[in-house]
């Protein structure tokens, strides 16, 4: 989709787009780009999460003979 004279910094027209990290807009005559919010939030956004992680085990000392 085109944005005709839709560019915040220079009134360029952008163009929608789509790479790995998401979609974006892009302006055609500056190079302006902006990242497009998802209407679907992913399913775990926004919750928290408590992982019971063992404790780890106590380090002994070890007796060390008294030089006499």
């Amino acid at each position: 989709m085109m944005y005709l004279k839709g560019c915040p910094k220079c009134h360029g027209d952008l163009i929608n787009g789509e790479d790995l990290h998401g979609r974006y807009v892009s302006c055609i005559q500056c190079g302006y780009m902006r990242d497009l919010i998802e209407e679907t939030p992913h399913p775990l956004a926004g919750k928290s999460f408590v992982i019971d992680a063992p404790k780890p085990a106590r380090k002994r000392r070890k007796k060390v003979a008294q030089a006499a």
